[in-house]
């Protein structure tokens, strides 16, 4: 909303000088002409020029505060208005508190005002009552705000041009006094205003949704669509997608309360897709499509709940809207186990937030995701003495005492703690009665679990107009059966029957009863049992044959002479499969032969074995023999005290080798004189040998 513009004088009384006011006055000229073009830059800077030759002119202040707000300089203009002017400029001054979001200030210097106008007998005029509605409602004071258009509404003519802007307005309020959990005046019952604007059937289907009557929300949100496309068919299709999104997201937004999924998300992605959109839009379209895709896609889901946690959505999401982004958000560092940021976030919230309990229950998720569920126990309990009346934790820490060890008796007592501190009239509350009761089957102390059923049921019995209600009977009924207390339940069973003839459970329940101790009722109450229909025939006396767990063939020969058996282990009546007489014949599977396979050929012996183990390989390791031949390589352990030995062969070196018996002393033989023995030459050949022969060492270094 923008100020109405004031027309600036053209010929203003100055004491001054004859040529200073003949400037002044072709100055105030040139300022009018600006501003009747809109040339707001230019009208800013002849104001300047006038406030140079006479500081205090009111006119010109005002006229350049004014031109400030049409440039949306807001704390520009407000510093111009907090000067002392002659006038009050009040609309102006509150104008601007608002834009630049100073809600409180900006309802005290409206409130001011009115007293000040009724101590002369005067009212707010209509420009700063519609101004003053904005600001409550942005301060979601619900209940003053639509007090405000309910007056507003009274004074103006339907006639009038602003009549269906406040009544638009007075729609959307009471949406919001529902979404925020108000109860609404029956003055201002929800009534579909339509065919009229599309901004009209908007907030009637806003306020649909939050009473829970999506169908005729849907309705109403196509009737917007409709309206939105034939009141700007003159614009361009972009801007009447930009306009229609709002629209779009709210009708994904009832799809994915009524469960149609797929539905909301194809919307979702649409809206987008549309560029240059008013960021709350984007942002809340993104936050949804994060709520429903949940774990899945985590990666895709922490891109946009980047959309809809920017600083710049800070002043514009209300408080609920805010709530529901940041819990997404810490839900979202949840799923991607970013525990410390999370528990960060969620202390953070904490500190503005002291009765959110989804807060302190994140807190504890993330000590027991971490298989921390003694902790999580440990915290939640302290959490759970400053906030006793908090339904969640109590029940989370019960769930939590079941998870960490199965410990019902732990958990049967935090319950009982909790419903002692509750007042007398909430401690027998069906929920309450049935986790309880459930704690005592589990725990094995059916007795107490009988007894407080009993003692509900009087409970129920003196504060109902009528006598205890069924469905609280049938659960009593049924815990007592197992219970094997069998007269109390068919006493329930009876008052069951009494209450409906014609219900089959709770016939059968007095029968299961009264056959455990009076069979003969049993029997006349099970004529009024439901004849069982079936198409498929079933033999009575076969099924009771049967031995459970075994297969047909494997009946006892004792269970096998009814009707319908022979004297063998198979039935042998109509339908059944012939027995089969005489020796299991084995089948002989056909040798697999490889192709051209001569059948006369006597097969070689060793064509199973590895070619490195059959006769040929061997005898050709065999043939090479002598000093450094592969025969004598690699043989005994690493290390192995060898004859001679040792570096240079000189048998010095005895490196982790076992001691060998000494060879006997060989004869001494004298060569001839002829022939001479070179022993250098030989000890060259044999290492020559050596060398050539080995082989060489891998990447895995010496040993």
């Amino acid at each position: 909303m923008k100020p109405k513009r004031k027309k600036v004088p053209v010929s203003i009384i100055i004491t001054s000088s004859p040529t200073v006011m003949s400037n002044i006055q072709q100055l105030f000229g040139e300022l009018e002409r600006h501003v009747k073009r809109e040339e707001h830059e230019k009208a800013l800077n002849i104001t300047d020029k006038i406030l140079a030759i006479d500081a205090k002119d009111k006119d010109a202040l005002h006229c350049k505060a004014i031109t400030l707000i049409r440039l949306e300089r807001y704390t520009d203009a407000l510093a111009i208005l907090n000067k002392p002017l002659e006038g009050k400029f009040v609309f102006e001054k509150a104008y601007c508190l608002y834009r630049t979001n100073q809600l409180n200030d900006g309802a005290t210097l409206i409130e001011n005002r009115r007293k000040e106008l009724k101590s002369q007998g005067q009212v707010l005029s209509w420009d700063l009552r519609h101004l003053e509605a904005q600001m409550l409602y942005r301060m979601e004071r619900y209940q003053e705000c639509i007090e405000l258009y309910y007056g507003m509404l009274k004074d103006t003519p339907k006639s009038d041009e602003g009549y269906n802007d406040i009544l638009t307005n007075f729609n959307a309020c009471k949406a919001a006094v529902l979404y925020s959990g108000e109860t609404l005046d029956d003055r201002w019952k929800v009534e579909d205003v339509t065919m009229t604007t599309y901004e009209l059937s908007f907030n009637s289907a806003c306020a649909r949704i939050s009473t829970g009557e999506y169908t005729q929300a849907l309705k109403l949100l196509e009737e917007a669509k409709a309206l939105c496309r034939e009141t700007l068919h003159d614009y361009d299709e972009e801007e009447i997608e930009q306009e229609m999104a709002i629209i779009i997201v709210q009708t994904a937004y009832v799809y994915q309360l009524l469960g149609r999924v797929d539905q909301a998300r194809e919307l979702y992605q649409s809206v987008l897709k549309i560029k240059a959109l008013e960021v709350t839009v984007p942002a809340v379209a993104a936050n949804n499509l994060v709520a429903i895709q949940k774990e899945e896609d985590l990666f895709d889901s922490a891109k946009k709940i980047k959309t809809a946690t920017t600083k710049s959505l800070g002043v514009k999401f209300f408080s609920f809207q805010k709530r529901a982004i940041a819990m997404n958000e810490l839900l979202l560092n949840l799923y991607q186990s970013k525990f410390v940021a999370c528990r960060d976030a969620a202390r953070n919230l904490l500190k503005t937030q002291p009765d959110n309990d989804a807060l302190y229950l994140i807190l504890a998720a993330t000590m027991h995701k971490q298989k921390k569920t003694a902790k999580a126990l440990e915290e939640l309990k302290e959490y759970a003495q400053a906030r006793p009346e908090s339904v969640a934790m109590q029940f989370a820490i019960v769930q939590l005492e079941l998870i960490n060890g199965s410990d019902y008796v732990a958990a049967i007592e935090s319950l009982q703690k909790f419903l002692k501190a509750l007042p007398a009239a909430e401690q027998h509350r069906p929920g309450y009665v049935a986790l309880l009761v459930w704690l005592y089957d589990q725990a094995g102390q059916g007795e107490k679990g009988v007894a407080l059923l009993s003692e509900a049921s009087a409970v129920w019995a003196k504060t109902s107009t009528s006598s205890m209600p069924l469905a609280l009977l049938r659960q009593t009924a049924a815990f007592k059966l197992r219970s094997h207390r069998y007269k109390e339940a068919a006493k329930d069973y009876e008052e069951l029957v009494r209450a409906d003839p014609s219900d089959p459970a709770s016939i059968a329940g007095l029968i299961m009863a009264y056959s455990e101790f009076e069979p003969a009722l049993a029997e006349k109450y099970g004529a009024s049992l439901p004849v069982m229909a079936s198409s498929m025939a079933l033999d009575v006396e076969a099924l009771e044959k049967v031995v459970p767990g075994l297969k047909r063939e494997y009946v006892s020969q004792e269970n096998a002479s009814g009707a319908g058996f022979g004297s063998g282990r198979r039935p042998t009546g109509p339908g059944s499969r012939p027995r089969r007489s005489g020796a299991r014949r084995l089948r002989k599977r056909k040798p697999l032969l490889p192709k051209n396979y001569d059948t006369a050929a006597t097969p070689d012996p060793e064509r199973w074995l590895p070619k490195r183990d059959r006769a040929a390989a061997r005898l050709a390791r065999g043939r090479k023999t002598g000093g450094g031949s592969k025969k004598d390589m690699g043989k005994g352990p690493q290390g192995l005290n060898m004859e001679g030995g040792g570096i240079g062969g000189t048998g010095s070196a005895r490196i982790a080798g076992r001691e060998l018996p000494k060879p006997a002393a060989a004869p001494v033989v004298v060569a001839p004189v002829e022939e001479v023995v070179d022993v250098a030459a030989i000890a060259k050949a044999k290492s020559a040998g050596n060398s050539k022969n080995k082989k060489k060492k891998g990447k895995g270094g010496k040993w």
